[in-house]
C-alpha cells in the first residue's frame, strides 16, 4: 500500500528526529542497537537486523530485533554472510523481495530459524566503502515492503553511515588518549620514582660497605636512605591517587569532592578544608559538575606529586550565571614560564575539560608561594 503525501511527510519527520539522535551517539554498541530498532519501527517490520563489516569486508557483527534469546539459541548457527545477506554485502543498491525463498540468490535458513517471508535489505555506505547493511523481514499487515519503505530506510542508512563513522572516530580518539596517557605515566615512573628507588639502593649499598661497629658516616648514610625511601613511598601513593578512576556519584558535586578529599588525606596526610553550599551547587548541570570534579582531582594529584604542601583549601560557590571552584595550596609553587617542564600536561587537561563546556581556568603560582587554581563553568547548559 502506497503512502499518502501526508503519511510520507510524517514518517520523514519522525525519521529525521530519530536520526539526529543517532548522530549524537558516540557509543558504537549503543548506536548500532538504536539504528536497527529505528529501522524496524520506521518500516513496520516484524524482524530487523544490522550487519557490520570488518576492515577486510567480512561480517563482523550481526545485531537483531524481534528475535528472543530462546529463538536465537535454537538456531544451528548465526548468519554466515550467504544468500541475500551475502548479495547485499557486495551491492550498491537495496534488495527487495516479496518472498525470500523465491529469490534466485536465496540460500534458505539454518535449522530452527523462525519462518520469514518478505525482505528488504539496504547497504550502509560511506562513499565507495560499505560499512554494513540493514535487513528487514516480514512487513506487518502487508504482503511485502513498499518503495516508500525502501526510500525511508535508504535515508536512515545515510544517517547511520555518518553516525557509525563518528562513533568510530570517537573510539579511536579515546584509544589514542589512553595510549598517550600510558606513555606519560611510563615516562614519569621511569624518570622519577624508578630512578629514585635505584639511587636509594646504591646509597644503602655504599652505607653497608662503610659500616663498622661505630661509624657515624654509615649511620648518616643509612638515615638518608631511609628518608629517601619514605619520600619515594609518598610519591608512589601520589601516583596511585592520580591513576585510580573515580566517579562523581549520585549525591552531587559537593559530596563527590568531599569523598575525593577524604581519600586524598589518607594517602598524603595533607590537611584539606572544603567550604561551599551544597544546595546552590545542585542546580549545576551534571556535565559541568563532572568537569569541576575532575579538575579538583587533577589539582589534588598535582599537589601530592609536586607541591609538598601542608594544607589545601577548596572553596565552591556560585554567582548569577557561574559555578566557581578555587583550590589553593601552601606548597613550594612553581614558575609559570617553566610550566611544560613540570606539570604542563595536567594543567592542559584542566583547560581542555573546562573550555569544552564554555568555562575557563586560571592558574597562579610563584616559587615558594603556593599555587592557586581558579575555575568556573556556566550554571546552565551551553549550545
Amino acid at each position: 500500500m502506497l503512502l499518502t503525501r501526508e503519511q510520507l511527510q510524517e514518517r520523514l519527520i519522525a525519521l529525521h528526529q530519530a536520526s539526529l539522535e543517532l548522530v549524537r551517539d558516540v557509543s558504537l554498541k549503543h548506536l548500532l542497537e538504536r539504528i536497527v530498532a529505528t529501522a524496524c519501527e520506521q518500516s513496520d517490520a516484524r524482524y530487523a537486523a544490522l550487519g557490520v563489516l570488518s576492515v577486510d569486508g567480512k561480517l563482523e557483527q550481526f545485531i537483531t530485533v524481534g528475535l528472543g534469546e530462546e529463538e536465537i539459541g535454537r538456531m544451528a548457527h548465526p548468519p554466515l554472510g550467504r544468500g541475500l545477506i551475502g548479495e547485499l554485502m557486495d551491492a550498491d543498491a537495496p534488495v527487495r523481495a516479496p518472498v525470500i525463498k523465491d529469490h534466485p540468490n536465496s540460500s534458505g535458513f539454518p535449522p530452527n530459524h523462525p519462518p520469514m517471508t518478505s525482505f528488504l535489505g539496504v547497504p550502509i555506505r560511506a562513499g565507495n566503502h560499505q560499512l554494513g547493511q540493514i535487513y528487514l523481514t516480514d512487513k506487518i499487515g502487508e504482503r511485502e515492503f513498499t518503495a516508500d519503505d525502501e526510500k525511508i530506510i535508504q535515508m536512515l542508512a545515510a544517517y547511520a553511515a555518518a553516525a557509525i563513522q563518528n562513533a568510530r572516530v570517537y573510539e579511536n580518539t579515546r584509544r589514542l588518549a589512553v595510549l598517550e596517557e600510558r606513555e606519560r605515566i611510563g615516562m614519569d615512573l621511569h624518570d622519577g620514582i624508578i630512578q629514585s628507588i635505584y639511587g636509594i639502593g646504591l646509597s644503602l649499598e655504599n652505607a653497608l660497605l662503610s659500616l663498622t661497629d661505630d661509624s657515624p658516616d654509615a649511620k648518616q648514610g643509612i638515615q638518608e636512605a631511609i628518608e629517601g625511601l619514605n619520600q619515594t613511598i609518598r610519591d608512589l601513593r601520589a601516583y596511585i591517587l592520580d591513576l585510580r578512576p573515580r566517579k562523581l556519584g549520585e549525591k552531587g558535586l559537593f559530596s563527590g569532592i568531599q569523598r575525593l578529599v577524604s581519600e586524598f588525606r589518607t594517602h598524603t596526610l595533607v590537611e584539606v578544608q572544603v567550604s561551599g553550599n551544597d544546595f546552590e551547587l545542585q542546580g549545576v548541570p551534571e556535565t559541568h559538575s563532572l568537569v569541576l570534579f575532575h579538575i579538583c582531582q587533577e589539582a589534588l594529584a598535582n599537589t601530592a606529586k609536586h607541591a609538598k604542601a601542608k594544607t589545601v583549601q577548596i572553596s565552591l560557590w556560585t554567582t548569577g550565571d557561574r559555578a566557581l571552584m578555587e583550590i589553593r595550596d601552601d606548597g613550594k609553587g612553581f614558575d609559570l614560564d617553566r610550566l611544560q617542564i613540570n606539570i604542563g600536561h595536567g594543567l592542559a587537561n584542566m583547560q581542555t575539560r573546562v573550555q569544552a563546556v564554555g568555562g575557563d581556568v586560571e592558574i597562579s603560582s610563584h616559587p615558594g608561594d603556593g599555587t592557586t587554581v581558579l575555575v568556573w563553568v556556566p550554571r546552565t547548559p551551553q549550545p
